[in-house]
């Protein structure tokens, strides 16, 4: 998010710095999936995954790198009628948005684009084929050597200890070994934006919580173009990479927290679902796993706008931030250059919680 920003402001040539307590890209987003869809339930998202397939299809001509942007699509397996009423309704309106190639499937048509597939049980599904997946570091440092060529600086291993001050506005950030001041100043600090909000004084409801990803050995007639999906009902997910498969699931007992190691002993509950709908899965051999951080608020929508005088946020996005950044990072660059966003922000309110003003995004995993 951060290095999509600094890109679309040093676009506009506009002085930029990016401040990382780490190294660009080892945050959360080197962990993540690298899904991009359009398959969302709030018309905003929706909007936004459109515009982020626009921009990763044109990525070399927009940053000079190669987003490894494969348009395998998103297959979404429906168990309940509650989900297919819910995920009819989400195709209704994604159509309406100009989605104009999502479809509903049957559980025959599903294992037809996925052989292998137990659908017995499902009520349904839908199925987008320009969805897909991209690559975190591609379009990470994309993003991050297209800012730098335009002037960006990037102070990487540089925590920031607090915030400067002149009155009620925020003027800048202190680090161990300068102050930096500037009108501006945006905190996209994905699982760690709530403890960086604490240093203005802000809670923010940015809750950090782990979910983990296997990855296995080549899988015998797993087609690499096989898309990405995803058993709605238990957030079991696969998808092709490389000659092997990715696959994880989310984990509703894990408790809010920092913590990346593995836990092996997921795996067999993550193998107990996959026998049950795609049992080809367990013919491979996993050969490693990692685990990163979604950034989840009570209504799995982001904060984006300004927090106080000076202060901005882009953070909070449950789970959908890589695939948001490319628009986000120019929405909010226009914005913060011209006084006023180019899209209908408002649900994305950073105040809305204290308003009680949620419009929830249902289409989470």
């Amino acid at each position: 998010m951060g290095c999509s920003l600094a890109f679309y402001l040093a676009r506009q040539g506009r002085r930029v710095i990016v401040v990382d307590r780490g190294r660009i890209g080892q945050g959360a987003t080197a962990a993540c999936a690298g899904g991009i869809r359009a398959q969302f339930s709030t018309e905003v998202n929706i909007r936004m995954g459109m515009e982020a397939k626009r921009v990763l299809s044109r990525f070399v001509e927009e940053t000079g790198q190669n987003a490894d942007f494969r348009q395998v699509g998103y297959l979404f397996l429906l168990t309940t009628d509650e989900e297919r009423r819910r995920f009819h309704d989400a195709v209704e309106l994604q159509r309406r948005m100009g989605v104009e190639d999502v479809v509903e499937l049957s559980p025959a048509d599903a294992r037809a684009i996925v052989p292998g597939l137990e659908t017995g049980d499902l009520s349904g599904a839908t199925f987008c084929p320009t969805d897909g997946i991209a690559g975190p570091n591609e379009v990470t440092y994309g993003f991050a050597n297209g800012a730098r060529a335009r002037g960006a600086i990037f102070l990487e291993e540089t925590p920031v200890t607090g915030f400067l001050k002149s009155g009620d506005a925020v003027c800048g950030v202190r680090t161990d070994w300068e102050e930096i001041r500037c009108p501006q100043t945006v905190i996209c600090a994905g699982p760690w934006s709530a403890r960086v909000g604490a240093m203005l004084g802000l809670s923010l409801p940015i809750q950090p919580s782990r979910r983990q990803i296997f990855m296995t050995d080549a899988l015998r007639g797993f087609r690499p173009d096989s898309p990405m999906t995803i058993d709605f009902h238990t957030s079991f997910y696969f998808h092709p990479e490389g000659d092997g498969v990715l696959f994880g699931m989310s984990d509703p007992d894990i408790e809010p927290g920092e913590d990346t190691s593995v836990d092996w002993a997921f795996l067999y509950r993550i193998t107990a679902v996959a026998q049950r709908r795609w049992p080809p899965l367990l013919e491979a051999r996993v050969k490693t796993a990692w685990a990163g951080l979604y950034e989840n608020t009570p209504d799995f929508q982001p904060l984006i706008g300004p927090l106080q005088p000076g202060a901005w946020i882009a953070a909070g996005f449950s789970g959908h931030g890589f695939m948001m950044a490319p628009v986000v990072g120019d929405w909010l660059a226009a914005w913060m250059a011209g006084g006023s966003p180019p899209a209908d922000l408002s649900l994305f309110a950073p105040d809305r919680f204290g308003r009680g003003s949620l419009h929830p995004e249902a289409n989470v995993v």
